[in-house]
């Protein structure tokens, strides 16, 4: 005698498995995963501490603002925002000139 099962849960296809932020974005994920980088770096950046003994004309306020707007980078790159990872890459490709 047979047990009836537990009802089969749908699988997902390759498809829907596939799709990522890259595809929101419109890059490839190679192309996406080197935004990510370049944004972590952003990020990990504008968290380094500013030197008191230095000249620095950022106030502690400027330097948290820049850091919360680096978060936002790495979140929307995350996300995989066209826009953003657009002007990622047209920095990138200045910056390799």
């Amino acid at each position: 005698m047979f047990s009836i099962g537990l009802p089969r849960r749908k699988v997902r296809s390759v498809g829907q498995m596939a799709s990522g932020p890259w595809d929101r974005a419109g890059v490839d994920r190679e192309t996406w995963y080197t935004v990510r980088m370049m944004a972590v770096a952003i990020r990990d950046t504008a968290r380094l501490p500013i030197d008191p003994t230095e000249k620095n004309e950022a106030l502690p306020a400027d330097h948290e603002r820049l850091g919360e707007y680096a978060d936002r980078l790495v979140s929307a790159v995350e996300d995989g925002d066209p826009e953003t990872v657009a002007m990622l890459l047209r920095r990138q490709s200045r910056a390799a000139s």
